[in-house]
């Protein structure tokens, strides 16, 4: 039997998954010589990939703090909004990587939104954190 829409809630590890699929289409179009030509695959496609890497980093370091301390939380929120702040960076590389390399509007809409499912997929375990903790440090006083 199936949870009713209304009651289904997020996969605490979606944020993990979204990202590594992320990293994982991000390294397979980078590789690609017919998108990214060899000769510059330094100058953005090398930026694209590691920004798409510190996000699946920064998403599995903070996955793993429990924050039971106010130094646990804020270690674990540095690390989200680093994850969050290189989606908004990703976007821009590939904005830019569309514009060089005439990439085919359907694979860039679809790469983005995989950026911004990560990102929102951020927001929303922030947004859960910052209440959970709220309420454990309630509980302590």
């Amino acid at each position: 039997m199936s949870v009713p829409e209304g009651k289904r809630t997020e996969s605490k590890l979606r944020v993990q998954t979204q990202s590594r699929e992320l990293a994982r289409h991000t390294m397979q179009l980078c590789s690609n010589e017919k998108i990214f030509p060899k000769r510059d695959r330094w100058i953005l496609s090398s930026r694209i990939m590691d920004t798409a890497l510190a996000i699946m980093e920064n998403v599995d370091f903070a996955n793993d703090i429990q924050a039971v301390t106010p130094v646990d939380f804020a270690l674990r929120r540095k690390s989200q909004t680093i994850a969050l702040a290189s989606t908004a960076k990703m976007i821009g590389l590939i904005d830019l990587a569309y514009t060089r390399y005439g990439i085919e509007g359907n694979r860039v809409s679809y790469w983005v939104g995989l950026v911004l499912e990560v990102r929102e997929l951020v927001k929303k375990w922030r947004q859960s954190d910052k209440t959970r903790f709220e309420s454990l440090m309630k509980g302590r006083s």
